[in-house]
């Protein structure tokens, strides 16, 4: 049985109102994260990416604690799994605990790979001192 769960740390320079809001206001997400974007973070919320070569993904809001947590699910083909992200405030800016977790055998490399090519971003984008 492959691995189901996936788990992303890292320490973004930024307070964590600002990091969570790239997690749930549509402009912010696009400065890092796909080219269209549709967010309502409630509970029952509409989650919604698309990325540049077209790829889609879907979700819902189950739990929105502001500027603390995310858990949303995500639907990409016929993958389908829920995220969860912790913001921690730490050394001036913010840790960010992700986990995405997968049903049973399924293929999780690419979005491995995903999350690493994106939370670079995220983590660049503040890495410039302003």
């Amino acid at each position: 049985m492959k691995n189901n769960h996936l788990y992303k740390e890292i320490w973004i320079n930024a307070p964590v109102e600002r990091v969570f809001a790239c997690f749930t206001e549509e402009e912010a997400m696009l400065s890092w994260h796909g080219k269209e974007v549709t967010l309502d973070p409630v509970p029952g919320g509409i989650y919604r990416v698309v990325f540049e070569n077209g790829t889609t993904i879907t979700g819902n809001y189950r739990e929105v604690e502001h500027n603390k947590r995310l858990v949303y699910t995500a639907r990409y083909n016929e993958v389908d799994s829920v995220v969860t992200v912790d913001f921690i405030s730490e050394k001036g800016g913010t840790k960010v605990l992700l986990k995405q977790e997968f049903m049973p055998d399924q293929d999780i490399t690419s979005f491995d790979h995903g999350w690493d090519y994106f939370l670079g971003i995220l983590r660049e984008m503040y890495s410039r001192v302003e």
